[in-house]
């Protein structure tokens, strides 16, 4: 599939979600987790993106990644967390978009090394990548970020 076909599925996939539920988080003094507001800020972000982006140069997507990525989040919300369907196929098409179009880490991500996900020198970097793209079905296996390396752990 082509890019441009993805990203015209994603958005009628995420066209009903209640997006401003989202955006509200990050400003909503009853959300105390940081890492939530964060989190909410980038997938509203992300949101958005989505319906700025125009593919000038249109790439193919091989289908059998696509189909992958989505059984793989399926995976995880059955296991860890259930939730409403439309969080799940907001979750999905968000994670689709940042990994395979916009080429971006599936988490919010800062420019400090200290940062758990951060970017550096033109690529973005995890520090738990190395631990956790071992789990079953992880979706490290799918995100850009490399592995930090031994002298950046510290």
């Amino acid at each position: 599939m082509k890019a441009s076909e993805l990203l015209e599925a994603i958005k009628e996939n995420i066209r009903y979600y209640p997006i401003e539920y989202l955006k509200n988080k990050v400003a909503d003094d009853r959300y105390k987790d940081p890492l939530t507001k964060k989190l909410a800020e980038y997938n509203s972000n992300a949101y958005d993106d989505i319906y700025e982006t125009v593919i000038i140069d249109d790439f193919d997507i091989n289908d059998k990644v696509v189909k992958k990525i989505r059984e793989d989040i399926a995976f995880y919300f059955d296991k860890y967390g259930g939730g409403e369907d439309e969080h799940k196929i907001f979750a999905e098409n968000i994670s689709l978009y940042l990994a395979l179009i916009a080429k971006k880490p599936l988490h919010p991500y800062g420019e400090n090394k200290k940062d758990e996900v951060y970017y550096s020198n033109g690529s973005y970097y995890c520090r738990g990548r190395i631990k956790y793209i071992h789990d079953e079905k992880s979706l490290c296996r799918y995100c850009v970020c490399k592995n930090v390396g031994f002298m950046d752990l510290f």
